[in-house]
């Protein structure tokens, strides 16, 4: 059991209960089932107060109990007043160590997840659904493929008695990390660790989990289904992580290449700025889901294995084809020239401002803490200001150079009528962009560039009703 404590005088009292597990420690054939446990602890109730009567109860104490599930990590924040610790904990602690696993509670969790795969994720939000199946692509065959709510089948085969045996093999004091932070009372770290030490001491040994396996060529995933435009998203795994050596240097390459929600990146500019083709388009080295709600990084979604991804929001059907060569051809350029003087200084001055805003909250700065313990570095802005004090340019283009590629990328575009864009991408056919304003002379020239680029990808085309089945 570890503990993280931030005591200060805040009269809000903010708790994060960590467990280094996840949905890649769900059993064969039972996906979804750290998923379902995460909920059923948190939206369940406990043994002794159904989950109505905890939402009344918490109401009037103006708090709440979130649950999120990863790879390999499971955390329930919590903040309240001071003044009400004692009444929250005492059921906090109850939904957490005495959970209710009743069937009615498990019924209605279970249908949510499954409207949520089917309706939330499938039918309505395309951007996340490209990111989610270009995560299966990267990882087939790996313990990271399947989504971590599982899928509609095995959810819909999943029991009550599933949840159970997942809580008691990984939901133990080996696992777990307990975080505080506020003004708590001096004898509330000993209490919450004697209460949790109720908790197996043990979890179910488990196999290190292996790096994916490495891509030998660049395939690309049609999903058809109703959509207004077509949503992109292309990457692969790398085999760097926070605490690696190119860690800093990759990571201010990706930002300056297309920092999240940012218009600073080039990817932002020479798509979206000069030719107008969509919303954004943004650059990563770590997963990043929920990107369509969220400004900066939730944490606690540290792994062992981390990905470079290339997130395009929606662009106009006819568009499509152009857009995906743009953002390999700009990919393509940062491998072959690096990043100028100017844009290593510029990023590198504000990557450790930007990562202190990223601990706005007690709850996130407890959150990243935890991650830099699983991480063994530092305190995460504290790790960025050492090691980006020491980097040089050379360093970062030579990272670039180690880690990044254009060849064997996954692609996953969804739209609909794709067939004839599978058929032109397929061919190599030229796909020329037209404007309805005036461009300068360069510009039209690298569109002919760009227009012709050959993409040798492989296809398959799915309809979205095989997605998460």
């Amino acid at each position: 059991m570890q503990l993280i404590s931030l005591p200060d005088s805040s009269p809000l009292v903010t708790l994060r209960i960590l467990f280094r597990t996840g949905s890649a420690q769900d059993p064969e054939g039972k996906g979804g089932a750290a998923w379902m446990t995460a909920l059923q602890l948190a939206s369940g109730g406990s043994r002794t107060r159904s989950n109505k009567e905890i939402l009344d109860a918490f109401f009037p104490l103006a708090t709440s109990v979130g649950s999120q599930v990863d790879k390999e990590m499971i955390a329930f924040s919590a903040e309240t007043h001071r003044d009400n610790l004692d009444a929250f904990y005492e059921i906090f602690r109850a939904m957490l160590l005495d959970p209710g696993w009743r069937s009615d509670d498990f019924q209605r969790l279970r249908d949510d997840a499954v409207n949520y795969l089917e309706s939330g994720l499938r039918a309505q939000n395309d951007e996340e659904f490209a990111k989610e199946m270009l995560y299966q692509c990267i990882y087939r065959d790996h313990p990271y493929e399947r989504h971590n709510a599982g899928s509609i089948s095995s959810l819909k085969t999943l029991t009550l008695s599933d949840l159970r045996e997942f809580y008691t093999a990984h939901f133990t004091r080996e696992n777990l990390t307990i975080c505080l932070a506020g003004g708590y009372p001096a004898d509330f770290e000993r209490r919450i660790r004697q209460d949790f030490s109720c908790l197996p001491p043990k979890a179910r040994p488990q196999q290190p989990i292996a790096a994916p396996a490495s891509g030998t060529e660049s395939n690309v995933l049609f999903i058809e289904k109703p959509a207004r435009g077509v949503a992109i998203s292309l990457g692969f795994p790398i085999g760097v992580r926070r605490g690696h050596p190119d860690f800093p240097a990759l990571l201010l390459a990706t930002s300056a290449l297309g920092q999240h929600r940012m218009s600073s990146g080039r990817l932002f500019n020479r798509m979206r700025q000069i030719r107008g083709l969509n919303y954004g388009d943004y650059a990563y080295i770590e997963y990043f889901p929920g990107g369509m709600y969220s400004l900066e990084p939730e944490p606690n979604l540290a792994r062992s294995h981390q990905i470079f991804q290339l997130w395009i929001r929606p662009v106009e059907h006819h568009h499509a084809h152009f857009a995906l060569r743009l953002a390999i051809f700009e990919l393509d350029r940062l491998i072959r020239h690096g990043l100028d003087a100017e844009e290593f200084e510029r990023t590198r001055r504000f990557l450790p401002k930007y990562s202190k805003l990223l601990l706005k909250t007690k709850d996130a700065e407890l959150g990243y803490l935890a991650d830099s313990a699983f991480y063994q570095i530092p305190p995460y802005p504290e790790y960025l200001e050492r090691t980006f004090a020491q980097l040089t340019l050379e360093q970062v283009n030579a990272a670039i150079g180690r880690h990044l590629h254009t060849d064997s990328l996954q692609v996953v575009m969804v739209g609909e009528d794709l067939a004839a864009l599978r058929d032109g991408i397929l061919a190599n056919r030229p796909s020329p962009l037209e404007y309805t304003t005036p461009k300068p002379d360069e510009i039209l020239t690298e569109d002919v560039e760009v227009a012709n680029l050959a993409l040798n990808l492989k296809a398959r085309l799915m309809p979205a009703e095989d997605a998460f089945a």
